[in-house]
């Protein structure tokens, strides 16, 4: 039994090296980049109208010193859409050289999506109380949802863990400093 479990540590750990080494080394194609447009334009032409009648989404570019833009726009780089991006969707998704049917990758995609979902209540609970109001907003959900779903299609798509942490990071950043976002965490 114990060399049972060992080995199957021994499996996970190197698919997860696998996964992580392939989605970091594998560069986007124009193709990819396109498909990323495309889907950051149908998910901007849904969530921001959506936005802009819950109030969760209201036009204010904010008036932030450039040093402090500039921090958040690392900040937002590396938490949350390359560690986020790097988890819900490199580690626990099948690379694209990972032979397996559509139907099993959505039967495996849409619980670590609803996951994914799932996290930010759950974070807003625990560690980022100020974020509990926004973060439970049934318009924020469905948004995060769409985000979700976005990265993951383009993940599967390019194989790249670049392609979905640009999208995230720029969904972030934008509701941030250009929806008001920033100004709703903060309030």
């Amino acid at each position: 039994m114990v060399k049972y479990f060992q080995l199957r540590v021994y499996i996970s750990i190197r698919l997860l090296r696998h996964r992580l080494a392939e989605a970091v080394s594998t560069w986007p194609t124009r193709k990819d980049w396109l498909l990323a447009g495309q889907t950051l334009f149908i998910f901007s032409a849904i969530v921001l109208p959506m936005g802009f009648m819950s109030r969760l989404v209201i036009w204010d570019l904010t008036s932030l010193p450039w040093p402090t833009r500039m921090l958040i726009l690392g900040r937002v780089l590396i938490f949350p859409a390359m560690v986020e991006e790097s988890f819900w969707r490199v580690l626990l998704l099948p690379h694209k050289t990972e032979r397996m049917s559509d139907r099993k990758r959505w039967l495996l995609g849409l619980p670590i999506l609803a996951m994914f979902v799932l996290m930010h209540p759950l974070n807003s609970m625990t560690f980022y109380t100020a974020a509990f109001p926004i973060f439970t907003d049934p318009f924020f959900l469905i948004s995060t949802t769409l985000l979700g779903l976005m990265c993951t299609l383009t993940y599967w798509r390019s194989g790249s863990l670049w392609v979905p942490v640009m999208l995230h990071w720029v969904v972030v950043v934008m509701w941030l400093l250009v929806f008001g976002g920033y100004a709703k965490l903060h309030s």
